[in-house]
């Protein structure tokens, strides 16, 4: 039967790269989009950028390992079943389950692949990233400022009505700063005609400080005519403190994170949850194709195209279940483990069900 095997394999090596290299190719746009602003603020350092975008890939690679896994599965079977090849086979006493067998091998090596590199890669790159995108801020050119925005620095929060010019020669205009409190102090509003920032220092000019008393009523404390603000961190901090976010977390990580949290009486959901779609999302190749195998079977006579469509449909209701489940696991509908593992165990069903049904047709 090895021959068998290596048939099969063989015909779902050009749809899988096929599938896998078109959603890379979709997913990498949506990169852009996202970043169309520092791109366009930052278009200087595009060395830069051009890395920050390459860093951003092996998150979808576990995305698109998937779909590359599903459209080979699909397809293969699909071509295999409009040939009526899988129909010989079963004259000749060979079961579906096994004709099915290199599929689902194939599919396990993908899942133990994504799990490693989930460990290995990804991690390293969301950090990386992190630091990337810390060096783009920091070089020349534009801060990340805009007008009738606030936007959030240490414990300041800014409004700036009106900038003017770019890089060192910004001239801001209308400045509101609202600075929070330390422990049972109370907030502080500062104003500004004028200001002009650089690296991390703000230089306000005609301005106003107020207090907020107990009742939030707005105290005069004084004015000045310049006023130099050093803030404890830069930009770069800001962003760097992203490092601790779930996604560049290892699950020994996220584990011992949520042991020690737990421990304190803190809330874990969020960590909980992460941690059981990071141990359930690199099964999604060898559950796909526990589905899409026998649906393959039942409908590949249809044509090319159906092997598609099929690919297609399943991959639809797989992500939209994992976004479904996660909406509800943070919202405290599902328990975060269950509401991780959901679309592994609706799955998993649904594909033992089908080989049940096409075996016993």
């Amino acid at each position: 039967m090895r021959t068998l095997d290596r048939y099969i394999i063989r015909e779902m090596v050009v749809p899988f790269f096929a599938g896998f290299f078109v959603v890379m190719v979709l997913l990498l746009g949506n990169v852009v989009f996202n970043n169309i602003s520092i791109i366009v603020m930052k278009i200087a350092q595009w060395r830069q950028i051009l890395y920050f975008i390459f860093l951003q890939t092996p998150q979808f690679v576990l995305l698109a390992l998937p779909s590359g896994a599903l459209f080979g599965c699909s397809l293969a079977i699909s071509r295999l079943a409009r040939d009526s090849e899988i129909t010989v086979l079963r004259m000749a006493g060979v079961k579906v389950t096994r004709v099915f067998l290199p599929v689902f091998v194939v599919g396990a090596v993908v899942s133990l692949t994504a799990y490693a590199f989930q460990e290995k890669v990804t991690v390293w790159a969301e950090k990386e990233s992190v630091a990337t995108l810390k060096r783009i801020w920091l070089s020349p050119g534009q801060p990340p400022i805009e007008m009738n925005k606030f936007f959030k620095l240490d414990q300041y929060y800014f409004y700036v009505n009106t900038v003017e010019g770019q890089g060192k020669r910004m001239r801001l205009k209308d400045i509101m700063i609202y600075e929070i409190p330390a422990a049972n102090g109370f907030p502080t509003l500062t104003t500004a005609k004028t200001a002009h920032q650089e690296n991390n220092v703000w230089t306000l000019r005609s301005g106003s400080i107020f207090r907020l008393n107990t009742d939030g009523d707005p105290e005069m404390v004084g004015h000045f005519d310049k006023m130099i603000l050093d803030l404890r961190r830069s930009i770069s901090d800001y962003l760097a403190s992203e490092q601790g976010s779930p996604k560049g977390l290892t699950l020994f990580q996220l584990r011992e994170q949520v042991s020690a949290l737990g421990k304190t009486g803190q809330n874990t959901r969020a960590l909980q949850l992460e941690y059981a779609f990071k141990l359930a999302i690199p099964l999604s190749s060898l559950v796909l194709m526990l589905s899409v195998a026998p649906l393959s079977l039942r409908f590949g006579k249809g044509g090319g195209f159906m092997g598609v469509l099929i690919g297609i449909a399943v991959l639809f209701l797989y992500w939209n279940v994992i976004l479904f489940s996660r909406v509800l696991g943070e919202s405290g509908g599902l328990n975060p483990m269950l509401a991780g593992w959901s679309e592994v165990v609706v799955f998993t069903a649904l594909g033992v069900y089908l080989l049940w049904k096409v075996e016993h047709i």
